[in-house]
């Protein structure tokens, strides 16, 4: 499953990775890169949320503060995510597949 793929060590990822087929890799990868870019809209939502809540009683500084720490999280999580379908695509490269190409994931 996608779980056991996100929280496994790099062997057990490439091996999992390379048991599926090119189209089932090029779909994954599409899939971790919206789950990325789901993330970083949430951490958008949550920081104007903190934003909006926290400004109106303690001022704008706080509230920057506080939306950021509170946002950034969500934000930088993301950035597993773009990296494992990179990964993906890296080993699917690798691994000498022509049917599609890598750039059909954009």
């Amino acid at each position: 499953t996608m779980v056991n793929i996100i929280c496994t060590s790099t062997e057990k990822r490439k091996a999992a990775v390379q048991a599926m087929t090119h189209t089932e890799r090029l779909a994954f990868a599409r899939k971790m890169r919206v789950f990325g870019m789901g993330l970083i809209v949430s951490g958008f939502g949550c920081f104007a949320g903190v934003f909006a809540g926290v400004s109106s009683s303690n001022g704008i500084g706080p509230a920057i503060g506080a939306g950021f720490g509170a946002a950034s999280g969500l934000i930088f999580s993301s950035c597993g995510m773009f990296h494992l379908a990179q990964q993906v695509l890296m080993w699917d490269a690798e691994f000498g597949t022509t049917e599609e190409t890598a750039e059909d994931v954009v």
